[in-house]
């Protein structure tokens, strides 16, 4: 990240803010697509005690890899430049994803991922590399293999995860690139009192920042082993999200917000939990490309299209896009368990301006080393 990518970020947010100011007190609608994501397949080889996806009896089909560039290629003509984050499942393990990366660099498509970090070997590495990530997220739950690899339910998958990291700046390095390698543990019930020692891990193993998220939902047979309930307990976490607080004050690469740090005591106890904008903003913003070419913009809510056969600017300005933008601006899930501290909350302008500029300053140190 440089200077140049954070102003264009700052930009962007600003004309957003406007046009979505816009439709909440005026109704018209001139917004675009700002968040862009991409679950990529369904398909995982892990088997993360919180996750759905590994047990599912039936998955999406997926679209192919041209079918990819097609979409993504309609995104841009529709918004012009613009960052897409790839998920999964585990992306990596799509046949012919890297063939999507070297597209998207060829395009102008800037891209990130988040990863369990299984297939970070150093062929993938280069060809990951090469494509010129925007980021680079990997998902690590504990300091410990006792931890990590329970959580994840493959054995020898943190020892996998360091390795690959290590490959990983390397590869980074001898590009003279400086993206960020970002570490993203999801807090629960088996790991919390674990949290700052992975900061510190995070800053051994070389990593740019460590953002945390708490877990929202898990199937029922793992609810006791993950939810915090028990009153002792949630007063262990109180204290341990106020030493991140410190933490962070004192220069931890903390990118976790301290709103958002501080309000995971009231997010287990499933209280209503504030920590960036309001109202939602999701059907104003979110642009969500399912494995099989559908498009949502909430998970709580049907697709609005889908690109296979619609153009990007056809599915976000269609009739239910429109319909159900109304409706997502006054949903009542705002603020509570299913969404409060996910991937849907958005950050407030003062919010993002500091993780930009933390951001920047650890990727300008990872440059001088």
């Amino acid at each position: 990240m440089n200077i140049g990518d954070l102003t264009q970020a700052a930009v962007a947010h600003i004309t957003g803010n406007f046009s979505e100011r816009l439709y909440l007190s005026a109704g018209w609608d001139v917004t675009k697509p700002r968040v862009v994501r991409a679950i990529i397949n369904e398909h995982c080889n892990y088997r993360c005690k919180y996750c759905h996806f590994w047990r599912q009896d039936r998955y999406r089909d997926e679209m192919s890899i041209e079918q990819w560039q097609a979409a993504l290629y309609s995104l841009k003509e529709f918004i012009g430049r613009y960052t897409i984050q790839f998920s999964g499942g585990e992306p990596f393990i799509k046949k012919g994803v890297l063939r999507l990366l070297d597209f998207c660099h060829r395009e102008g498509i800037n891209w990130g991922a988040i990863t369990n970090g299984s297939t970070l070997s150093r062929g993938t590495i280069e060809r990951i590399v090469a494509a010129h990530p925007m980021n680079l997220d990997i998902s690590v739950d504990g300091t410990t293999a006792e931890i990590h690899d329970t959580v994840r339910g493959m054995s020898g998958s943190l020892q996998q995860i360091t390795r690959g990291i290590e490959l990983l700046r390397t590869g980074r390095d001898r590009h003279h690139l400086n993206f960020p390698i970002r570490i993203k543990p999801t807090v629960h019930r088996l790991n919390f009192r674990n949290l700052p020692a992975l900061v510190e891990w995070a800053e051994t193993i070389g990593a740019t920042t460590i953002d945390f998220s708490p877990v929202r939902t898990s199937p029922m047979e793992f609810e006791a082993d993950l939810w915090i309930r028990d009153h002792d307990e949630l007063n262990e976490l109180r204290q341990i999200c106020e030493t991140l607080v410190d933490l962070k004050r004192t220069g931890a690469a903390i990118e976790t917000s301290e709103e958002k740090l501080l309000s995971f005591p009231d997010h287990f106890e499933e209280k209503v939990v504030r920590t960036g904008v309001s109202p939602c903003r999701v059907g104003l913003r979110e642009y969500q490309i399912l494995a099989d070419g559908h498009v949502r913009m909430c998970w709580f809510f049907p697709p609005i299209g889908n690109v296979k056969t619609h153009s990007a600017r056809e599915i976000w300005y269609g009739e239910t896009a429109q319909r159900l933008r109304s409706q997502m601006t006054g949903c009542t899930k705002f603020g509570t368990v299913d969404c409060a501290n996910s991937c849907l909350a958005h950050r407030s302008l003062r919010q993002e301006i500091k993780r930009g500029l933390l951001l920047l300053r650890r990727s300008g140190a990872e440059a001088t080393r």
